[in-house]
């Protein structure tokens, strides 16, 4: 998609094009214009000298026509010797014939003085000017003068006529800025739009790496700087802080449900589980009831351990779940995970091993880095039928440190992995090995926020049918600089795997 600075520029140099060409065509026709009267007064002028030349006698009986036996009538030689001394195309005529023709007309191609002659016989004193399209040579511009004719001076017109030569446009002094100008004059503005553009564009810039930075539900709290309610950004900045002020407070009101209704839920589960527990250890409960009490009692304890989930998410989004950090040693944790993992193996058919266990040591807290990885191995066994198998590593990857859990199980569809860390999120019911029933999908949400409350982040590549690989990289104890890095790559990577707890 192109950007909106893009798209303004682009709109300006086509904007300025389309004014430079107009303005550039109305500059080239006010010239032609020009150059058009320019020549038809040059040739007026000729045309007003030779009128002169034929008009003056020394007196009134004096004739400027003699009358050839071959040539036939025809101005004096006097006379002609004085007109040929005029520049550009002389022609004078009687009413019927050409009496006097200048050596330009004379060195013409015969069709080429035969069309000047037929326009300038088709002068009118209403259209005394016209242009003679040549073959040979330029184009000429004729200009007419009238006469009445008398028995001493037949002449009735007199047509001069001025080459056009130089006013075409490849001769034109216009040439060099209309075809060099105006594409420098384009590129400089181009350049400057696009500046301009991008200076213009610099508060929207800021505004979206504000909002990049607060895009989160923990970050709601953050506004967006409004210096003056004088332009669009600072309006549009005032109506984005009030959504988000309405926001926070829905996500505010939610959080504080979630933790108060968790809360208030975790005596009564407990009261429940136990009163079940000493229901079914009474001696005389009876046999066919026993089905139903373990029921209630696995019921009971599922919702115990939803409540459990619920209640750690909403005070990890509230900020107020602390972690213990201290040194801890991830190898003895990654045993006892195997351990469990191993007996939950054994329950399902599932060959679970260790393949590599490196001795590393993170900062962070214990109980939950092992509740992170009890949960992916978790899931794993979970989810791999029967003679699968499960691959548990730990290894040391320069200045982090890599928990991986493979698996050869059912795989993950590609439209399911931007979801799989969203809470309550559940893959559909094939994806279950035996169809039991699973959990409430909170399990991946916990493990995706222990792993960034530690500066690290989850990741996970996985193919339909072909298994899935979870990895959980977390910053080594010597490099705790990489937390803040870490926990953005979580974000923009936030593919896993169905978590049911």
């Amino acid at each position: 998609m192109t950007s909106i600075r893009a798209r303004l520029t682009a709109s300006y140099v086509v904007a300025l094009t389309a004014t430079l060409v107009v303005f550039a065509a109305i500059v080239w026709s006010a010239t032609q214009a020009e150059a058009t009267r320019t020549l038809q007064r040059q040739a007026g002028t000729i045309a007003e000298l030779a009128a002169r030349v034929v008009q003056q006698r020394p007196d009134d009986r004096s004739v400027v026509i003699t009358t050839d036996s071959l040539v036939g009538r025809q101005l004096v030689v006097g006379v002609r010797r004085l007109l040929d001394a005029l520049p550009g195309y002389v022609v004078i005529t009687d009413s019927t014939r050409v009496l006097y023709a200048s050596p330009s007309v004379t060195r013409l191609h015969v069709d080429d003085r035969s069309r000047l002659v037929a326009v300038a016989f088709r002068r009118t004193p209403e259209a005394p000017a016209a242009v003679v399209l040549m073959d040979s040579t330029a184009n000429v511009q004729l200009f007419a003068r009238f006469a009445t004719p008398s028995e001493v001076n037949p002449v009735v017109r007199v047509v001069a006529g001025e080459s056009v030569v130089g006013t075409a446009f490849r001769d034109s002094s216009l040439r060099v800025p209309i075809l060099i100008l105006l594409p420098l004059i384009l590129l400089l503005s181009s350049a400057v739009s696009y500046l301009l553009a991008g200076h213009a564009l610099m508060p929207v810039g800021r505004l979206i790496n504000d909002l990049e930075a607060i895009q989160d539900g923990r970050s709601l709290h953050r506004r967006l700087p409004v210096e003056s309610d004088e332009n669009e950004i600072d309006r549009l900045s005032h109506t984005l802080n009030a959504m988000m002020s309405r926001l926070e407070t829905s996500f505010a009101a939610l959080r504080r449900f979630t933790a108060d209704a968790s809360h208030e839920l975790k005596t009564p589960l407990t009261v429940l589980r136990a009163d079940i527990e000493r229901a079914m250890q009474s001696p005389n409960v009876a046999e066919d009831q026993l089905p139903a009490l373990e029921e209630a009692l696995a019921e009971t304890a599922r919702m115990a351990d939803l409540v459990e989930s619920l209640l750690t998410l909403a005070r990890a989004d509230e900020g107020r779940f602390d972690l213990y950090r201290e040194d801890v040693a991830l190898e003895p944790i990654v045993r006892e995970v195997l351990e469990t993992a191993v007996i939950l193996g054994e329950e399902s058919g599932v060959r679970v091993a260790l393949e590599t266990a490196d001795a590393v040591h993170v900062e962070g807290d214990p109980v939950r880095l092992r509740q992170l990885f009890l949960n992916l191995v978790t899931n794993a066994v979970k989810y791999t039928p029967r003679d699968g198998q499960v691959t548990i590593a730990l290894e040391h990857r320069g200045d982090h440190v890599a928990f991986v859990v493979q698996d050869t199980g059912v795989g993950i569809a590609a439209a399911d992995l931007p979801y799989i860390f969203d809470r309550f999120w559940r893959a559909d019911r094939v994806r279950s090995r035996t169809g039991e029933r699973g959990g409430a999908g909170l399990g991946l949400a916990i493990a995706q926020w222990i792993a960034h409350a530690h500066g690290g982040f989850i990741s996970v590549g996985s193919r339909l049918g072909r298994g899935s690989t979870f990895t959980v990289q977390l910053p080594l104890r010597a490099a705790p600089g990489h937390s803040a890095e870490g926990a953005q790559t979580a974000q923009a990577n936030p593919h896993g795997r169905l978590s049911e707890t």
